[in-house]
Formats: structure tokens, C-alpha cells, sequence
């Protein structure tokens, strides 16, 4: 009368475990892209405190983002390491030009914002996932350009 149950016991404790290891595995990706964003969200102020555009902040946070942007879409069928198109991305002077070096399917969902005063710079980047998450990182540094630059056009 009892026969099987072992069986069904053991499927309902390999369907448990396996939905608990994909929930860590999830949450410890979120983790990660939170650090990466923390850190892509610093590299878009340090570029601001140094004086560059806010265009050129993007693409500085959207570089040290890269780990947590999703699947590359651009360039198509190379699976090679990207950190030699990374200079070549930031050297670029327009969007359309930066798209058709290096794109990633998070960027479009990438916004930054920057907020300054005279002597610090905020730094927030949101990101949108797949899943409806929304995720942000955030850092403020000091600014010293601006008590030697002048800022004109930005």
C-alpha cells in the first residue's frame, strides 16, 4: 500500500531544493548588479568631477556597467572579450556612433543623473530589468574641477 511514496517524497524535496538554489541564484545576481551599478554610478560622477560632458558620464557609467547589462546585442556573433571595444566606445562623439560600436539590452533602460553643487557631485543610475525590477546605484564625490574650470555648454 505504501509503495512509491518514497518516490514522491523524493521528487517533492528535489522540486523544493531546486526552487530555493534558483531563488539564491537570483538574489545573489541582484546583488551583484547593485554592486556593479554602485560602482558604474561612482565612475559617472568621477567623470563629471573631472569635467566632462554629461554624454561622456554615460558612457563611463555605462562601461563599468557592463557585468550587469544583459546580453551584448552589439557587435553580433563575436564571442570574444569586449575590453578592446570599450576605448573605442568612449572615444565616440555621437550616440548613433557609440550604438554601432558596443550596445548591451540594458542600456536602453539606463538613465543617469547627476545633481551638483559647488563642491560635490551625486550620482544616480537607474536600471530596469527584464522582470520589471528596478534597480539604482548611487555615489557622491567631491568636485574640484569646477574651481578650475569653466563649465560653459554643458
Amino acid at each position: 500500500m505504501r509503495r512509491g511514496q518514497a518516490m514522491i517524497e523524493t521528487v517533492l524535496a528535489v522540486i523544493a531544493v531546486t526552487g530555493i538554489l534558483l531563488l539564491a541564484l537570483r538574489f545573489s545576481d541582484m546583488l551583484a548588479a547593485r554592486i556593479f551599478l554602485d560602482h558604474a554610478a561612482a565612475r559617472g560622477a568621477r567623470a563629471r568631477t573631472v569635467g566632462f560632458n554629461n554624454f561622456m558620464c554615460l558612457k563611463s557609467a555605462r562601461a563599468a556597467m557592463i557585468p550587469a547589462a544583459g546580453a551584448r546585442t552589439w557587435p553580433t556573433g563575436t564571442h570574444g572579450d569586449e575590453t578592446w571595444l570599450v576605448p573605442d566606445y568612449l572615444a565616440s562623439e555621437t550616440a548613433g556612433h557609440a550604438r554601432g560600436i558596443l550596445d548591451y539590452a540594458r542600456w536602453d533602460t539606463t538613465a543617469l543623473t547627476l545633481g551638483e553643487d559647488a563642491t560635490t557631485v551625486r550620482a544616480s543610475l537607474l536600471m530596469r530589468t527584464e522582470d520589471g525590477w528596478n534597480m539604482d546605484g548611487k555615489a557622491e564625490i567631491e568636485a574640484h574641477a569646477p574651481f578650475y574650470m569653466d563649465f560653459q555648454g554643458r
